[in-house]
Formats: structure tokens, C-alpha cells, sequence
């Protein structure tokens, strides 16, 4: 399961708050040079695969010092502020629509991942983080039926 934080209403408003109240511990620690919480959020692509756990994040016009990115418990969060690039005082806007400012983003990672083997590339204003899966021990159970059991030597 992969909690994305977005606006709702009603029941999964309820739900939500459930999840939020359960991950409290995780998502409470202290943000990245001082961002809050009231920030924005980029667009995400959060999937697994075979092999590794994987968010995309939309970060177009970002210095990659300015990303922190931290797997804590099964929380993985990127973290940051993207700065206004206009050094103008005074504008007058006809749209505007590109966030700037402190921006935070979770997602929880669902099964055992090899955070010593994640990987994060930051390309054409992608982000893009791949935590491999860990090999986990499979247990095989099997049964042996009464009838077909063979009696060990010296059983009569």
C-alpha cells in the first residue's frame, strides 16, 4: 500500500487521517532547511516492480543540492526547496502555476527494500529514486499425507 497525500473528502478523508495518525512517528521528524508541511508537493509516479520500489517526482528547474532524499523506517520521503528564478520585485502575472518554495513528498515502501542500494538520478527535471527489493528467505511448506508416509526401518 502506498499513501499519497492528496485532498479528499469524506470516507477517505476518514481513512487517510487513519494512515497519517499511524504514520505520525515517520512523518513528524524535522524538515530540510525549514520547509513546512503547508509547502507544495511535485507530481509523482510511485510503482514497484519485480525487482525495486520506485517514485518519479516532477522537480523541473532544481539544483540537485537543493533535493534530500531519506528512506526512514518504511517511509520514503524527498524533501526541498526550488527557488523563484526571477530576481524581479515587482511583476504583474497573467498565470501562474509553478510552486516555488519548500516542497515535501512521502511515500510508504510496502515490503523489505536494500536502502544500501538505492539509487537516485536527477535528469531533465526528473528525480527519479529505485530502491531494489531485498531477497527475502522462502519458505516452502509441505505436507505429507498419512497414507503415502513410507514407516521408517524397524517400525512394524
Amino acid at each position: 500500500m502506498i499513501v499519497v497525500r492528496r485532498g479528499r473528502s469524506g470516507l477517505e478523508t476518514r481513512r487517510v487521517a487513519e494512515l497519517e495518525e499511524m504514520l505520525r512517528p515517520a512523518l513528524s521528524r524535522p524538515q530540510i532547511r525549514g520547509a513546512q508541511r503547508g509547502g507544495w508537493r511535485p507530481a509523482l509516479e510511485v510503482f514497484e516492480t519485480d525487482e525495486s520500489f520506485e517514485m518519479i517526482a516532477e522537480l523541473a528547474g532544481m539544483n540537485p543540492d537543493d533535493i534530500d532524499i531519506t528512506v526512514e523506517g518504511d517511509v520514503l520521503s524527498i524533501r526541498g526547496i526550488r527557488s523563484d528564478p526571477t530576481t524581479c520585485l515587482h511583476r504583474s502575472y497573467h498565470e501562474a502555476r509553478i510552486p516555488y518554495g519548500a516542497f515535501a513528498a512521502d511515500a510508504l515502501i510496502p515490503f523489505a527494500v536494500d536502502v544500501d542500494l538505492a539509487e537516485a538520478t536527477y535528469q531533465n527535471g526528473f528525480l527519479h529514486v529505485r530502491i531494489p527489493r531485498t531477497q527475502g528467505k522462502t519458505i516452502v511448506a509441505r505436507r505429507i499425507d498419512r497414507d503415502s508416509a513410507q514407516p521408517a526401518e524397524g517400525d512394524a
